[in-house]
């Protein structure tokens, strides 16, 4: 029998909160329970209402409890596009010889580096979520991505940093630890991306865009780190505002014509009536499905329009994608990227390859019920919260982990700065 030792991840979205139970067996990462529920308590994209939010959350788990029959206590694994995170690119030098002669770099330097950075965010009200090293300079001259074994006098390192502030994360501790206790924080976007880009795609050059409720986030990859993260203030809310609005429905049956009978283009449709309710829940409506089509594909356009800008000024800005443009294109994830034909509407404008994020590690994860779970573009960021836990702590003992979280998380922010 497969020793129970779960890991649980959640994302709190602005509009919905997902979550998995992974639990870790011989034949590999087996998912045993998966939720998503509505969000309540956050607005404009902040937490408004730390009661509701944990209401949400006391839901989810339930569900989650009820699909794996047992209390759950394992790692938990939080991630959130909630607040406010940034892209930061930071240089750091140290010199390695105060003389003529040249000094022979080694794993010691680079970990002075990461000290040097650590201490220039000692008193800052920002907390770095995701490090990540673009390259290594060595005298100002030579460019190299692992310095190990050369020589210089000086060496030099630049770091890309995604971080937010601590205001946000402490109200995100306090809404979620009487349902969870301590929990690991990620920001949703990098997340989804570690779930669905390949190495070769992060390397070469790539854009991700997380199509969430609240805002669109387009993150533009080169040489396996983020160069540009964008977020876009219209999003897929003002799809949902906009069927209201001109359909003269509540907000909430917006939402559901968008997720039943919503599609990205208008043309070549079949020819269908779609009936719903009107603001006071009871007289019925009826309207064409090519109507609501032409809804939704204006908004999308609007939006597809603003990440051209931010994929035009990656062609500009950085010499590698000057002659073909970003050679993996454009990749979609987030619950707005379930539209069907979105990716129509994304590749007309954007005028490049679009797909939709697909999780790339699913021969790694055993799940027997209902696969569609690893594909959902809503369910990337709770996926890749998993993927960034392996990968920044080491996570393989013996396909069960051996120690705390805490302690690994400790040890690893104690070698790394």
């Amino acid at each position: 029998m497969a020793k129970w030792a779960p890991v649980i991840s959640i994302d709190i979205g602005n509009d919905t909160l997902k979550g998995v139970v992974i639990n870790y067996t011989n034949e590999g990462k087996e998912i045993v329970a998966y939720s998503a529920v509505k969000s309540k308590g956050i607005e404009l994209g902040d937490i408004k209402d730390v009661v509701s939010l944990n209401d949400s959350m006391n839901i989810l788990i339930e569900n989650l409890e009820e699909q794996v029959g047992k209390i759950l206590k394992g790692d938990f694994l939080v991630s959130s596009s909630c607040g406010n995170f940034e892209l930061r690119e930071i240089k750091e030098e140290l010199i390695l010889s105060e003389d003529e002669s040249n000094a022979i770099v080694n794993e010691r330097h680079l970990d002075e580096l990461k000290e040097l950075l650590l201490t220039e965010f000692i008193g800052d009200n920002n907390l770095v979520y995701h490090l990540y090293t673009k390259r290594y300079i060595l005298d100002g001259k030579k460019i190299v991505f692992n310095p190990v074994d050369m020589s210089a006098k000086k060496l030099e390192a630049v770091y890309s940093l995604i971080i937010g502030d601590n205001v946000h994360r402490s109200i995100v501790d306090y809404a979620t630890r009487d349902t969870i206790g301590e929990a690991d924080y990620f920001i949703s976007p990098v997340s989804a991306a570690e779930a669905i880009l390949t190495g070769t795609e992060k390397d070469s050059g790539v854009m991700h865009v997380d199509m969430g409720y609240h805002t669109t986030v387009a993150t533009v990859y080169l040489n396996s780190a983020p160069v540009m993260l964008v977020r876009i203030p219209v999003a897929i809310r003002h799809v949902i505002l906009d069927i209201a609005r001109v359909l003269r429905t509540s907000i909430y049956e917006a939402e559901r014509l968008l997720k039943i009978h919503g599609i990205g283009v208008f043309e070549g449709i079949e020819s269908l009536k779609i009936e719903y309710k009107a603001l006071d829940g009871r007289t019925s409506f009826e309207t064409e499905r090519e109507r609501l089509a032409r809804i939704i594909h204006a908004r999308l356009r609007e939006i597809f329009m603003k990440v051209r800008r931010v994929y035009r000024d990656a062609v500009l800005n950085f010499d590698e994608f000057k002659d073909l443009g970003i050679p993996g294109g454009v990749v979609l994830s987030g619950g707005g990227a379930n539209i069907p034909r979105i990716t129509d509407v994304a590749s007309d404008i954007l005028r490049c390859s679009v797909r939709v994020g697909n999780f790339i590690y699913n021969e790694d994860f055993v799940i027997e019920e209902n696969e569609n779970v690893l594909n959902d573009p809503m369910f990337a960021s709770v996926l890749g919260n998993v993927v960034l836990y392996e990968k920044a702590f080491d996570y393989i003992n013996e396909n069960v982990k051996k120690r705390s979280f805490a302690e690994i998380l400790s040890n690893f922010f104690k070698k790394l700065f």
